[in-house]
């Protein structure tokens, strides 16, 4: 019954225990979350740290002696800086702020000594002196403090004339210093060098400016202001619906006469817009060269250019006139990097190519330029351009111009300018004449090429230059003819030889020669002139013909005029297209206004000398002197005879005898009769 009673109670427990223990385990888990759980201290929960008190302490009077003591110690004599050489930069001069503080201190170092003297002086004497009764102290001590003082101002007086001595000496010590030693074997820092470099140069620097401000404080400046020129107007662009529609006429046109061929690119230039066509292997180009009536029948345009093929390329051109052409404004050019790079003073530009980009060229490299075309065709304005833009690039020191004009309105307006070697001529018998003085000009310049052993203008110069000559240096001669058919009119055979010659041989003497003309016909552009002037333009001709005899090609025929050329560059067989630059008569008046101010001119010659001595040669004969001295022996005179002994034409024989019978040696002609002498040969010694 007990075990029973035992089995069942212990049954009880044991049925308890897993209850207790599921309550259990929670508990167990929060006491273990509790202990792995870590608390950041919160702010400001640290204790302060106290600050020491600072302790104050008494300030002890000191006596009489210990003050004086304490200022004999405060006042006692500084570090004086001695002058040593450094070694980088020697014996310098120490800035005035050293001196000053120097003297400063010494001044203050002796008044020091001179109160301390006094003050020891003054308390001897009192001691010194016997304690009378009825007297008082301070009616024996004011002579005496009287005397010390005029003895201390004396002393200060003698000590700082000692000092201002001693100071002036070692100035001038430093000085020689300064002009006698200097470091040795010392190395300098880029900074010093440069430092020493400059101080060599301030005295040239100094005269150079004084020889400058002799000239004048109102000079104007060389370089002539891009402003002068009118702004670039913003024209309407071509509308990219015009140029599509033109590609795809084309294109059909092909089709038509069985070309096989596609336009790959279209170019759009200020007048003229290109489109390139690719043929099919196997079409020949000169198909496509001999549809060019038909070609421009259905695009309607004006005229059509076909350049078969592309340099460089392996299509085919057709040019097409733009509806709204776009003038090129000669200040956009002048602006491009091209044209600012360039070092070269005959730098000139001349207009924009067919993708817009500006066309700058150099007249070193020409050297001579032809540039011809029909009337109204645009010559005289490219011509103001190539000036304009020589005016921009280079001073008067550096370009010379000698310009001729027999049409007289064309150049007038760069007379005055201080580019010119003479003015303006506008005489014919005068531009031969000034042709003859550019031969002459060549020949002195080859002449002392030999003399200083340069080979060419640009060596002569550098040679001048190094050697500090300025005076000879040589400047470049541009020679400007505006109408070569009315020169060739009057002299041909002259004007043809001064030409050939300056064309053949004054490339390296800095002579270069551009010649324009509205009759490219073969008497008047010879082919000498062509053989020597490689570089050629072009303006709108009337026939193929003209085309050949500027550029040996076809082409020119098909320009459409107003400034649209044809460039051929000395050294390259290809033609290139250019819409020439556009320069009012407006800009041409303000800058050559402007250049004027700049400088007066310095002419050579003038153009009435030329004409004196063309008329003075024209009326004197090598062979008069003897032609009167062997009429003078023969005692008669005719043409026949004169033609006989002097081997000479009927024509010059007879200007021979009209001029004896002027100047009154023979007499005039009477019927078949011989002229009479009518002076002797005594008289004719007399009047030479």
């Amino acid at each position: 019954m007990w075990k029973n009673i035992k089995k069942r109670w212990e049954h009880l427990f044991e049925e308890n225990e897993p209850e207790l223990t599921s309550e259990k385990k929670p508990l167990q888990y929060k006491t273990i979350e509790t202990k792995m759980a870590y608390r950041y201290p919160k702010s400001h929960t640290t204790d302060t740290i106290l600050k020491r008190k600072t302790v104050h302490k008494d300030n002890h009077s000191l006596d009489q002696h210990q003050e004086e003591h304490a200022e004999y110690q405060d006042k006692q004599q500084p570090f004086r800086a001695q002058d040593v050489p450094s070694p980088v930069h020697g014996f310098r001069s120490r800035s005035k702020r050293v001196i000053e503080a120097d003297q400063s201190l010494l001044d203050n170092h002796d008044e020091s000594i001179t109160e301390k003297q006094t003050d020891t002086s003054e308390k001897e004497k009192v001691e010194d002196e016997p304690i009378v009764e009825g007297e008082s102290r301070s009616a024996s001590t004011p002579p005496v403090i009287e005397e010390k003082k005029q003895q201390d101002n004396e002393m200060k007086s003698s000590k700082t004339v000692e000092i201002s001595k001693v100071m002036e000496t070692r100035k001038k010590d430093k000085s020689e210093r300064k002009a006698s030693v200097k470091p040795i074997n010392v190395m300098m820092t880029p900074r010093d060098k440069w430092k020493h470099h400059n101080q060599r140069k301030q005295p040239t620097q100094q005269n150079k400016a004084n020889h400058h401000a002799t000239k004048g404080d109102t000079q104007i400046q060389k370089s002539v202001p891009i402003h002068l020129l009118n702004d670039v107007e913003q024209t309407e662009q071509q509308h990219d619906g015009w140029v599509n529609e033109q590609a795809e006429k084309l294109q059909t046109t092909l089709r038509y006469f069985n070309i096989k061929a596609k336009v790959v690119d279209k170019t759009q230039g200020p007048s003229v817009t290109r489109f390139e066509i690719q043929p099919e292997p196997g079409v020949k180009v000169s198909k496509i060269k001999n549809l060019s009536d038909d070609i421009k029948l259905n695009l309607a345009a004006k005229d059509i250019r076909i350049e078969a093929p592309i340099p460089g390329k392996n299509t085919i051109g057709i040019e097409v006139p733009n509806l709204n052409p776009e003038p090129v404004f000669l200040q956009k050019m002048l602006e491009s990097n091209t044209f600012q790079e360039s070092t070269s003073p005959l730098t000139v530009g001349l207009g924009s190519d067919i993708e817009g980009q500006s066309v700058v060229t150099d007249l070193k490299k020409m050297p001579h330029g032809l540039i011809a075309g029909a009337t109204g065709s645009g010559k005289s304005v490219c011509i103001n351009t190539i000036l304009i833009s020589l005016l921009y690039k280079a001073n008067h020191e550096e370009v010379k111009f000698l310009l001729i004009d027999p049409k007289m309105v064309e150049l007038t307006p760069y007379n005055d300018i201080p580019h010119l070697v003479a003015p303006v001529i506008t005489d014919v018998k005068a531009a031969t004449s000034s042709l003859k003085w550019a031969v002459q000009e060549m020949e002195d310049r080859y002449a002392k090429f030999v003399e200083e052993g340069a080979r060419d203008i640009n060596r002569y110069n550098e040679k001048m230059k190094r050697q500090n000559r300025p005076e000879d240096h040589m400047p470049y001669i541009v020679i400007v003819i505006d109408e070569l058919a009315d020169l060739m009119m009057t002299s041909p055979q002259d004007v043809e030889d001064a030409i050939c010659r300056i064309a053949q041989k004054a490339r390296a003497c800095g002579i270069h020669l551009l010649i324009a003309t509205q009759r490219p016909s073969v008497d008047v552009i010879t082919g000498l002139i062509k053989a020597n002037i490689p570089s050629r333009i072009a303006f709108s001709v009337s026939s193929q013909v003209d085309s050949r005899t500027i550029l040996d090609t076809n082409g020119a025929e098909k320009l459409l005029g107003k400034g649209d050329m044809l460039f051929v560059e000395n050294g390259s067989g290809e033609t290139k297209r250019i819409q020439g630059a556009f320069v009012s008569d407006d800009e041409i008046e303000r800058i050559t206004n402007y250049v004027k101010q700049i400088a007066s001119p310095n002419y050579l010659f003038e153009q009435e000398q030329l004409i004196q001595q063309v008329s003075s040669s024209e009326d004197t004969d090598e062979l008069y002197q003897e032609a009167v001295e062997f009429v003078l022996d023969y005692n008669g005179a005719s043409a026949s005879l004169l033609q006989r002994r002097f081997k000479i034409g009927y024509n010059r024989a007879a200007r021979l005898i009209d001029m004896m019978e002027d100047n009154g040696i023979i007499s005039g002609q009477n019927g078949s009769k011989q002229r009479e002498i009518l002076v002797s040969r005594h008289d004719v010694m007399n009047n030479n």
